[in-house]
């Protein structure tokens, strides 16, 4: 009994953990979808709704400590690429959202899902992991005010006189002492530490709410505004196959990412409530949902079962009430737990053969793109593009096996789009 107590209390602080990593998502989620003309403070009701029925149904009926919340890539995608590029209007984005999820599901429901996974190479399952740890790396940097946009390259390191730099390092310094102490619940005791200190001594700006309960009375007029007016245009048609393959793919590597260990039932359950729980995205005013990266916050505090991805959906609930209290959370705060969260996933670059450059090569590719684009989806189209082409160079063309041509040949039709939209 005393051993069960144990493991509870750290599936729940596990929880609190991987909720503060991704809270985030609630404002940012909602700003980015204003830009397509969705109403941000009743998409943003739509967004926890999501969240909580995410969590809930992944941690009860899949019983793993994955988070299911709307995706970051898969938001500017459907912003940019869906409303500003195609020029669909919010409520056809949302229909495209739809019937993207449906294709997800005939694959996740039939063997498709199966072949695909057995058909990954090795060393790209571990690319994944690690491309998505890295990917990780540099949100950590770029929101703890470590690195910034330089004014003659893409990025350099920001000013040692930034308040948000210093807090930043300083949470990283107590983060890491706290974990190399074996401390249980490091990550969400250095977010708590560094809230509080931040606040109390007023070290970085804290911006107003835009959001409020009040509103969620008008939350009915974004619901189920799914337009299929324009299904049968080519702009609908490419939009929607576009976003299939990286809801398919995408969601496919962060499973497999985050949970290596999980048996061949695990990831189906997990894989096919993810999809259902996708669909209803689309319907309650939001963009599509994906395992989020930042579960492997909670993983790495002793995360195991159901339970932690429980608690996350309770505190999206909780976060109803509390969505202006949230912005009292600094990203200086966030952005440790996420570097080192990042670089423990890094860690799986060990099991690619790297003395095999056929191999190692279309896994650094994936790797450095994750990063370098800042899309998880990108970096798994080069790693998989690349893959057979470097094979055929070196005359290894049997070690590819049909399934993997055919998704090759699907990362290629996602790259080729990208050139039209």
């Amino acid at each position: 009994m005393k051993n069960q107590s144990i493991d509870v209390k750290k599936e729940v602080l596990a929880g609190l953990t991987s909720f503060f990593a991704i809270s985030y998502v609630i404002i940012v989620n909602s700003m980015i979808l204003a830009e397509a003309g969705i109403p941000p403070q009743l998409s943003v009701f739509g967004t926890i709704i999501i969240s909580v029925l995410g969590c809930l149904i992944m941690g009860l009926f899949g019983n793993v400590p994955i988070v299911i919340t709307t995706g970051m890539g898969v938001n500017s995608f459907f912003t940019y690429t869906l409303v500003y590029s195609l020029k669909m209007s919010w409520q056809e984005a949302l229909a495209a959202s739809f019937c993207a999820s449906l294709i997800y599901l005939v694959v996740a429901f039939t063997p498709l899902s199966q072949i695909l996974i057995e058909a990954v190479p090795e060393s790209l399952k571990h690319a994944i992991t690690a491309g998505i740890g890295i990917f990780l790396v540099m949100v950590g940097l770029e929101n703890g005010g470590i690195i910034v946009r330089g004014e003659h390259t893409f990025m350099e390191l920001n000013s040692f006189q930034s308040p948000i730099l210093l807090l930043t390092l300083a949470s990283l310094i107590l983060t890491l002492f706290l974990l190399f102490k074996n401390i249980q619940g490091s990550f969400f005791i250095g977010i708590i530490v560094t809230t509080l200190g931040a606040n109390l001594f007023n070290l970085v700006p804290r911006t107003d709410s835009l959001f409020s309960l009040s509103a969620i009375k008008d939350y009915p007029t974004i619901v189920g505004k799914l337009d299929f007016s324009h299904i049968m245009t080519t702009e609908f048609i490419l939009g929607t196959f576009s976003l299939a393959m990286i809801l398919i793919f995408e969601s496919m590597g962060l499973f497999n990412g985050l949970l290596p260990k999980m048996t061949d039932q695990e990831f189906k359950k997990a894989y096919r409530l993810n999809g259902i729980i996708m669909l209803f995205s689309s319907l309650l005013g939001t963009s599509p949902t994906i395992p989020a990266a930042e579960s492997s916050t909670g993983i790495q505090q002793g995360g195991k079962t159901g339970k932690t991805a429980i608690t996350v959906g309770l505190l999206f609930i909780v976060a109803f009430f509390a969505i202006p209290l949230l912005t009292y959370i600094p990203s200086s705060a966030l952005a440790p737990v996420i570097i080192i969260t990042g670089c423990l996933m890094m860690q799986n670059m060990q099991h690619i053969e790297m003395g095999d450059l056929s191999e190692w090569f279309p896994a650094f590719l994936m790797i450095v793109l994750m990063a370098f684009s800042m899309s998880i989806s990108d970096g798994l189209a080069f790693g998989f593009v690349s893959y057979p082409i470097v094979k055929i160079f070196v005359g290894q063309t049997k070690q590819i096996s049909k399934p993997m041509w055919l998704i090759s040949f699907f990362f290629l039709c996602y790259l080729i789009a990208k050139v039209w939209i």
